[in-house]
């Protein structure tokens, strides 16, 4: 077995052939099961010695300035290990995880220039599998709805805080990347929602945007900058079971919006008592009679 100084010695003698080891990647990252190929490649290649650690060969490549900076995101669900060649925002420290993820929510609202606040809390989503088979939509009762709204939204622990930020880690429905576009941003470019596709998105989960009230506050920003045609063509192809175009209506409605962008969303049929939030309590709110909607007292 080679002596500690034979194995340095030996990578030494065969950097260039390591490095030339190295798949080349146009991203500023490699996964921990990029350098893992490298590693037994090397060892196959007799590059490096058969009793050659992945740690050893791991500080060979730190000490040869090959990556800048060693990342893990030790998530509830799973952990991701990356190898930054330059230090990362905590955009593209998010996007890392997987080449199908974008940003969400809160995250895209802010990139999209609809809010003054500068969220601490990055959402990046990835959505799930595409089912095997349709399943058909259930029909709503009222009491249903009732009972579902007045219990708590459910928050995705799934999260990992990295300096100032949080990172959290979302699993949305399967929608084939609807309104996901690439975005160049501050000469950087970013995979996250689009304008209409983020409206949908705080709606459905107000709790990932600040609440409904900074909600409301979105929708007057956003005003003149999407297609609330599009929005509505969007909404429809996700196929929520729950009436979430009469929020939408109602959002814009007290934004400002033009009767035509109204109706829009109103013609899409007024059938249920819904709700703008979870967990409104009868003392605490209004209702809405033209979108028949539960929404907070302080709006």
């Amino acid at each position: 077995m080679a002596t500690k100084n034979a194995l340095k010695e030996k990578m030494s003698k065969n950097t260039d052939n390591i490095l030339g080891c190295l798949e080349s990647e146009d991203s500023n990252f490699y996964k921990i099961s990029e350098l893992r190929k490298t590693h037994n490649l090397c060892i196959n290649n007799k590059y490096i010695y058969q009793n050659t650690t992945f740690k050893t060969f791991e500080a060979f490549l730190k000490e040869q300035g090959v990556f800048k900076k060693k990342v893990t995101l030790d998530f509830s669900a799973k952990k991701y290990t990356r190898y930054f060649l330059s230090e990362p925002n905590i955009y593209e420290l998010a996007l890392s995880i997987n080449s199908e993820v974008f940003l969400s929510h809160y995250t895209a609202v802010h990139l999209h220039n609809l809010t003054n606040n500068i969220p601490k809390t990055i959402f990046v989503n990835l959505e799930k599998s595409k089912p095997l088979k349709s399943t058909p939509k259930k029909v709503l009762e009222q009491k249903e709805i009732d009972k579902a709204m007045y219990l708590p939204p459910r928050i995705s622990s799934n999260l990992v805080v990295y300096g100032i930020y949080t990172v959290n880690l979302l699993s949305s429905k399967y929608s084939n990347a609807l309104g996901i576009i690439s975005k160049e941003i501050n000469g950087q470019k970013l995979r996250l929602t689009n304008i209409e596709r983020t409206l949908i998105d705080i709606t459905v989960s107000p709790h990932y945007c600040g609440g409904t009230y900074e909600v409301l506050n979105v929708y007057k920003k956003a005003k003149g900058k999407f297609s609330p045609e599009k929005l509505r063509d969007m909404l429809q192809k996700l196929d929520y079971i729950y009436p979430f175009h009469q929020c939408i209506g109602f959002f814009m409605d007290k934004a400002g919006y033009p009767e035509k962008d109204l109706k829009l969303f109103e013609g899409m049929g007024i059938q249920y008592k819904f709700f703008v939030q979870r967990e409104l309590r009868a003392d605490e709110r209004k209702f809405d009679e033209r979108w028949r909607l539960f929404y907070p007292e302080f709006f």
